[in-house]
C-alpha cells in the first residue's frame, strides 16, 4: 500500500519511521517532511497547510491511507478534501476538529455532556475579561481560544499576571486570531496525562497515556512550550484509574461526537489532570501528540497502517490493538532561544554511532533540522526528540539520554529530568518493573 504522512516535525518523523516497518507499506511519502522522514520516505515540498495543493497531489499518487500529523491542516479541512476525491484519512474532518480549534466550544461542549472540566467562562471583549478575573480565585488559567501551537496558556497567580495575559492575547494579538476569544478558567491540582484513544463513528478504543513535560526548565519553570519531553507507562495509572478514564472522560466524549454527528475518525488526544476528585479534561487535541508520539509510537506491535484503516472504516470492534511491555523515554532537544525565539540556521553534528538507524533500544527523531548540501542545520525550535526504550523506566531514561550525547550543536538546549522528576515529586518505577 501507498501512505502519505502530512507535516514535518518530531512527529511525522516518528510516523514515517512506524509505517516503514510495516511490510504492507510498499511506498511512503511525506509533505513537506524533514531530513529525518527522508531516511524512510519520499519528501514532497507542499507545506502542510497547503490544503489545494496537497488534495492535487494526492489525486496524483492515489495513496491508500493518509495520515496527517498536525492540527492546523486537519482544522483547515484536509479529511473533507481528500474524502470528496474517495481518498481515505486517518484524522477528523474540519468540524470535528474544531474541538481542538475552539476551547471555547470544547469547553461547551464537556459540559453539555458531563465530562469533568475546571469552571470555566468564556470572553470576547478584554475589559470584560480582566473584570472578570480581577474577582476569580487565584491561581486561575488563561487560555486563547484558538490554535496556537501549545502555547497559548498562561498560568497567573496574582490579578497583575492575570492582566498581562489578557492584555497579550487579546490586544496585543500575541498568537494572532487564536487570542480573539479566550477563557478564563480555576486551576486544577494534581498530575497531568496525555490519554489517547482512537475513535471511530461506532466505538473507541484506548490507545495509551503518557507524560508530557511543557515547561522549557527543569523543575516545570520557564514559559510553556510545544512539550519537551514525555514517557509512558505511567506509574500512577492503576488499572481502577484507567477505567475511570474511560468511563468518566472517553466514553462521555465519543457519545458527544455522536451527539453531535461529528463522525470523528481519527486519535483524541485529552490532555487530563488527575485530581483528589478524579480525572478532569484540560483540553483536546484531534491528532497525535508532540512529543507523545515519539514515545507512543514505539510502545505499539500492532501495525499504524491497520490501526489507522480499521479506524477510517469504522472497525475498531474487529481491531486487535497489541503493546510492547516496555517503558519508553522521549527527550526534546530545542534551540536556544526556544519558545520565544529560536535561533535558526545552527549547524548540527550527529555522532555516526547513535544515528537513528543504529540501535534496536534507541531512536532519534529529527524535527526542525534541515540539509543543506550535505550539512544539517536547525530550522526552528523543537530540533530532535531522543528516545530510549527498555523493561524499566531508568532504563529506558538512560538509552533516552544517550541519544541526546550524540547530538552537539551551539546552544542546544534540553531538559533534564524527563522521567525523573514530576508534579513536585520523583517518578517511581512501576511495581512489575
Amino acid at each position: 500500500m501507498k501512505v502519505l504522512v502530512v507535516g514535518g516535525g518530531c512527529r511525522e518523523h516518528a510516523l514515517c519511521w512506524s509505517l516503514h516497518q510495516d511490510p504492507e507499506v510498499e511506498k511512503l511519502y511525506a509533505a513537506p517532511g524533514n531530513a529525518g522522514t527522508a531516511l524512510h520516505a519520499e519528501n514532497l515540498p507542499i507545506a502542510a497547510d497547503d490544503i489545494d495543493s496537497l488534495t492535487r497531489l494526492a489525486q496524483e499518487l492515489r495513496p491508500d491511507l493518509t495520515v496527517v500529523g498536525p492540527e492546523a491542516p486537519l482544522c483547515a479541512g484536509i479529511t473533507d478534501a481528500f474524502g470528496r476525491h474517495g481518498l481515505a484519512v486517518f484524522g477528523p474532518s474540519s468540524r470535528s476538529a474544531r474541538l481542538e480549534g475552539s476551547k471555547v466550544w470544547t469547553k461547551e461542549l464537556a459540559q453539555r455532556y458531563g465530562v469533568p472540566t475546571a469552571e470555566a467562562r468564556s470572553f470576547d471583549d478584554p475589559r470584560e475579561a480582566i473584570s472578570f478575573s480581577r474577582g476569580f480565585p487565584f491561581p486561575q488559567v488563561i487560555k486563547a481560544d484558538g490554535l496556537a501551537s501549545g502555547k497559548g496558556v498562561f498560568i497567573a497567580t496574582d490579578f497583575s499576571q492575570a492582566q498581562k495575559a489578557i492584555v497579550s492575547l487579546m490586544e496585543q494579538r500575541l498568537y494572532g486570531a487564536a487570542g480573539q476569544r479566550l477563557l478564563i478558567e480555576a486551576f486544577l491540582e494534581g498530575v497531568e496525562l496525555s490519554a489517547f484513544a482512537l475513535f471511530d463513528a461506532k466505538q473507541y478504543s484506548v490507545l495509551g497515556v503518557a507524560h508530557d513535560y511543557k515547561r522549557i526548565e527543569d523543575g516545570d519553570r520557564g514559559p510553556n512550550t510545544g512539550g519537551m519531553g514525555a514517557f509512558l507507562p505511567s506509574p500512577f495509572v492503576s488499572p481502577a484509574l484507567l477505567r475511570q478514564i474511560e468511563e468518566s472522560i472517553f466514553s462521555r466524549l465519543h457519545a458527544a461526537c455522536i451527539g453531535e454527528r461529528l463522525d470523528y475518525r481519527g486519535v483524541l488526544y485529552a490532555g487530563l489532570m488527575m485530581t483528589r476528585e478524579g480525572p478532569f479534561l484540560l483540553e483536546i487535541n484531534v491528532r497525535f501528540g508532540d512529543p507523545e508520539a515519539q514515545v507512543l509510537l514505539p510502545s505499539l506491535e500492532t501495525p499504524l497502517s491497520e490501526i489507522a484503516r480499521a479506524t477510517c472504516r469504522d472497525e475498531l470492534g474487529s481491531l486487535r490493538l497489541l503493546r510492547h511491555r516496555r517503558s519508553v523515554v522521549g527527550v526534546v532537544i530545542a534551540s536556544s532561544g526556544y519558545p520565544e525565539n529560536p535561533r535558526l540556521d545552527d549547524r548540527i553534528i550527529v555522532s555516526e554511532s547513535k544515528t537513528p538507524a543504529s540501535g534496536m533500544q534507541g531512536l532519534l527523531f529529527y524535527g526542525a533540522a534541515k540539509e543543506t548540501q550535505g550539512i544539517l542545520r536547525t530550522a526552528g525550535g523543537r530540533v530532535f526528540t531522543a528516545v530510549g526504550w527498555g523493561d524499566r523506566l531508568a532504563e529506558a531514561r538512560e538509552r533516552a539520554y544517550e541519544q541526546v550525547s550524540a547530538v552537539s550543536f551551539p546552544g542546544m538546549h534540553f531538559r533534564k529530568d524527563i522521567a525523573s522528576f514530576l508534579a513536585g515529586r520523583p517518578v517511581p518505577e512501576r511495581e512489575e518493573g
